[in-house]
This record gives C-alpha cells, structure tokens and sequence, in this order.
C-alpha cells in the first residue's frame, strides 16, 4: 500500500542540512522502528495499530516507508514537541490513515504545542529565516512559506497512557529543549523513548536564534527519566543506548554536567563577571565532560553558559553602558570611519591577527569598519576580510549551529558586495 498523493514532498533540496535525514526504516530497538528525520520519526507497532512518535515534513516518502513494511492503521500520531519540522506534515499522515484505513488517529501532544503553534504562525517570516541560516539553505528559499499546522486533539499536562492489548506506552511531560517535549516509556518492553531531552551530544541549550532554555529543568528531566528501569534509550538522534547501567550513565552524567553549568554561571555572576567575561574564563572539567554524548555537536560549550547567564539576568550581557541604548550600527560604523585616522591599519591589525590564529579578536577589530553600510573601498574590503574571518571561525568550532551562522554571515556579506557591483558596474 503506497501513501497517496496528497501527501507530497515539496521540501527544497537539502544539502548541508543537519536535519535531513533518511527514510530508511530501521529497527532502534526490539518491535520499535524509526526513519531519521529530524529526529527519529518513530514507529511503533501495536495489536490496535501503529502508535506514530512524529511525522516530519515531506509525508509521502516517510508514510510509503512505512507502509513497505507495515499494513495497519495509525491508531495515534504523538507529537514529541512543537518544533515545526517535526510535525508539519501530520495532516497528510492524517487524511492518509482517513483514506487507506477509514480510521482517524489519536494526535497527542503537550497542551505547551498549542501555544508554540500559534507563536509560529504569528512569526512565519522571521521562522523561515531561522531555518535558512540554521540549516545552511540560500536566503529567500522558504519566502512566502506558510504553517498547516495540525493541532493536538488530545492535550496532556504530565501523563497520558496509551493501553493496547500486547503494549502500554505512557507519555510523559518532558521539558526539556523546549516547555512542550514529550519522553514515552514502554513498560513491558522496558525501552525509554526519551525525545527532544536526550541527545547524543551536549543538549541543545543556548541555541542563538531560539528563546531561552532552562539547564535546571532540563537536568531535572533527566533526573525523572532515570526514574523508570529503562533496559534501552532511543535518542532523539543516533543508535539507541543499550543496557540499563549504559542508560543510568547517560542520564546521569548528562543531568551533572548541566548543574555544574548552572552553579560554576551562577558563581561568576556572584562574583560579578558579566556573560562576555564568564563564556571566557570557564573551564571544563574532563572528570565531567569527557563522553561522547557531552561534546559539542550541535550548540556549543559557550551556548550554555550563556543561556543559564541570561536565565538569571535580563538582555544586557555585556553591561556596557554604551549597550543600553545603542545607535543604529550603519549610523555608528559611519562615525567610527570618520574618527579613524588610517583605516588601513584597522585592516592590516585585523589580518595580523587572524594570521596569529587569534580570529575572534581579529572579527571584533574589522567590525569598526564592516558594519557600515557605504559603497567606499575600505568599507568593501572590511566586508570581504570579515567574511573571510567568518569562514576561518566556522573551521575552528564543532557546533554546526556556530558554523552555520557564521557561514550564513559571511553569504549575506558576500551578497551586499556583490550587489555594489551589480549597480556600479565595478570589482567590489
């Protein structure tokens, strides 16, 4: 049986996007299946029906997938939270089950999805720029994009259980990287599905273009979901961790290294360090850190460092007077090009230092010139240095959400010079 034709994948091509992903249908644990999309789009079989952990974006190469291997029903579609790519496609998976089976599946999710749906259509501009810059495709590819979300018509606050004659799977709030993630724990099976709360790599606190994330609730997650005698965990990404004293481990240390985040932040704060000094004077410890699943992935060390400083502080991090009610940047990058008496040299400092491998250093240096919005000489050159800069910095971080952004800054930097050179007619 194939998915029909509604359920079209009209999604961009995906190069370099971390999320991309695979519908190959593999076994993540004994009777549990899963296609990595963004995160495991995972498949449960039951003796009423298929239970469905998240349908993705593109419906009909997942939904045929499936369909390879099972012929029943979704007897329920539950949503491990409300990240748009995760779910954007439910309604196909919905009228596919209405059409193929004449059935219409329980959609479960946290009460919390309904209100970050509605954030997300209020704010669908500003979230398709999100994604083109954090998942590395040109600017402009999702213009105009909007949201078909489909809303839970089951909430759960804590708990929800899904009894079916051969497996009770409980649902269980999980706050983690976001208010409205999920974890689901097969009782009988003994395997812990722990969502967007358990990754293999350092959890996804700080990410620079998303509202603030909290390490102590997340730790205290953790710390619940080790709770249950879990034999297995399916991560978010990645094979599943065997063996209950492998998932007592991940739990765990993952729930440690979190606290100690928290109290070594809130420490410096104490002492008085604002959030630009502290992300440069910790230092990580490899009694706590040294695992596979802690090391920098996805966000980086100084992401959350800096999410738990503005968990306990308001937006003025640097606690520069001059921060609180800044000018317009092109306005001051106007005034810094006319205060300085050689321009060059700001150039040829910024290259010395990028050559002495001090890179950050040298991109704070060719900022006092390349935040202008002019057309002159120096002002392109500062443009093209600092993308060159942006390029070298990317090489230096394992986050890939660092590296996107920094790679993203140096396209649009690249683009404006190159618009100067479509209008003028001559070599930026």
């Amino acid at each position: 049986m194939t998915a029909p034709d509604e359920a079209t994948d009209d999604t961009p091509e995906r190069s370099g996007d971390a999320l991309a992903g695979s519908n190959e249908l593999i076994e993540l644990a004994p009777g549990v299946f899963g296609q990595q999309q963004a995160g495991w789009l995972v498949t449960i079989p039951t003796a009423d029906g298929l239970v469905q952990i998240d349908t993705g974006d593109s419906a009909a190469a997942s939904i045929a997938s499936i369909r390879q291997r099972f012929d029943q029903p979704f007897a329920a579609i539950v949503f491990s939270h409300g990240h748009q790519r995760y779910n954007l496609s439910a309604r196909d998976w919905v009228v596919h089950n209405i059409e193929q089976y004449g059935r219409v599946p329980r959609v479960i999710g946290h009460q919390n999805v309904l209100r970050r749906q509605q954030r997300y259509l209020e704010s669908q501009g500003l979230q398709n720029r999100i994604i083109e810059r954090q998942f590395r495709y040109p600017k402009g590819t999702f213009d105009g994009r909007t949201f078909s979300f489909l809303a839970p018509t089951e909430t759960i606050t804590d708990a929800l259980t899904i009894e079916t004659p051969d497996r009770t799977i409980d649902v269980v709030w999980a706050p983690s990287e976001t208010d409205d993630a999920i974890a689901a724990w097969l009782r009988d099976d003994r395997i812990l599905y722990g969502g967007p709360s358990c990754i293999p790599f350092l959890p996804n606190v700080g990410s620079p273009q998303r509202p603030f994330r909290d390490a102590l609730r997340w730790a205290n997650t953790l710390d619940r979901l080790a709770a249950y005698p879990a034999e297995m965990l399916i991560l978010e990404f990645g094979p599943a961790v065997e063996g209950a004293a492998a998932v007592q481990e991940y739990l765990g240390s993952t729930s440690s290294a979190l606290r100690w985040c928290h109290d070594t932040v809130v420490g410096l704060m104490n002492e008085g360090h604002n959030s630009h000094e502290i992300v440069n004077m910790v230092h990580f410890p490899p009694e706590i850190f040294d695992r596979p699943w802690l090391a920098e992935g996805y966000t980086s060390k100084q992401h959350v460092l800096r999410d738990i400083y503005r968990g306990q502080f308001g937006w003025w991090e640097d606690q520069n007077p001059t921060s609180l009610n800044p000018a317009h940047p092109a306005a001051v990058a106007a005034e810094i090009r006319i205060a300085l008496a050689d321009a060059d040299a700001v150039l040829r400092h910024a290259q010395a230092l990028a050559e002495r491998g001090d890179v950050q250093l040298a991109l704070h240096v060719v900022d006092l010139l390349a935040l202008g919005d002019g057309s002159d000489e120096v002002t392109v050159a500062a443009r093209t240095l600092k993308a060159e800069l942006c390029r070298k910095a990317a090489e230096t971080t394992p986050s890939y959400v660092t590296q996107s952004l920094l790679h993203n800054g140096a396209d649009e930097l690249e683009r404006a010079n190159a618009a100067l050179t479509a209008t003028t007619g001559t070599s930026a």
